[in-house]
């Protein structure tokens, strides 16, 4: 039997799941790793330094610019998700793996993995399966 590992993710959510097999053959998943960003849950005036009206722009206005803050950290998340992901492939060993991220980020992390590692993906789902419950994720990787 070849060795299966899924990874799903969002912004604020990395799992790990090992496919088992009982000796009737019914495919299970086992959690090998949870990861949950606190970062996601913090609010802007709990990220930045700067209270609004403290900080004095150039034009003299007391708003203060966000800078594009959280497309940075969007940006920055997908990067820890890509090394999270090459990291718990490289400790675990497989034959293949399947991938689930939303639409909006799962490009951004496949672009980060490695070829090595890529080519053992075997299916890719452009969707947010972090809040399946556990039973019914392998349903959507059945082909």
């Amino acid at each position: 039997m070849l060795k299966k590992l899924i990874v799903i993710a969002d912004l604020q959510h990395f799992k790990l799941f090992e496919v088992k097999k009982d000796s009737l053959g019914r495919e299970s998943l086992e959690l090998l790793e949870d990861i949950d960003s606190l970062e996601t849950h913090k609010r802007l005036s709990e990220k930045v330094s700067d209270q609004q009206g403290h900080f004095m722009s150039a034009g003299g206005s007391g708003a203060g610019e966000d800078h594009n803050l959280v497309l940075e950290w969007e940006r920055r998340r997908i990067k820890e998700i890509g090394e999270q992901l090459a990291e718990a492939l490289q400790k675990n060993s497989y034959d293949v793996w399947y991938f689930a991220a939303p639409k909006a980020i799962n490009n951004q992390i496949v672009e980060l993995i490695a070829e090595n590692i890529k080519k053992d993906m075997k299916i890719n789902l452009h969707a947010d399966l972090t809040k399946i419950p556990t039973n019914k994720l392998l349903e959507h990787f059945e082909k």
